[in-house]
């Protein structure tokens, strides 16, 4: 009866003692978290946004994409799905004036030849609006 109450008790802790590191490091499925601006992962989803972007913006009479140009990234989230969400906040150069932007690119591997989709774009009000 001793070795069973022993048993009771000291399950919970050492399960509560493995688990704990683990989950503390561990990201919650689909949640969203901040990747540096740096990794290139993200870097290349900022360059397919903007390009994008720019032909979204174009009417087909005008014969050629808007001039959108990357000028920094400013934060990065990712959120793990089927492939990879990434939120991005991205200053942007648009005809000679610098505005940021939240854009959304969902990337998956399998996706061949076009592995990037541009999900959202949302131009930001200008400080003091």
């Amino acid at each position: 009866m001793r070795n069973a109450t022993w048993f009771m008790v000291a399950t919970p802790l050492l399960a509560a003692l493995v688990i704990a590191p683990v989950a503390a490091d561990d990201p919650t499925p689909g949640s969203w978290e901040k990747v540096p601006v740096t990794n290139p992962d993200v870097v290349a989803a900022a360059e397919f946004a903007v390009a994008a972007h720019a032909r979204e913006m174009s009417a087909p009479s005008d014969g050629g994409p808007a001039t959108l140009e990357l000028v920094e990234i400013l934060a990065a989230e990712q959120q793990v799905v089927a492939g990879v969400n990434y939120r991005l906040l991205l200053s942007v150069k648009h005809d000679k004036e610098t505005q940021a932007a939240e854009a959304t690119v969902w990337w998956q591997a399998w996706r061949k030849p076009d592995p990037y989709q541009l999900t959202s774009w949302t131009w930001k009000a200008a400080r003091g609006d």
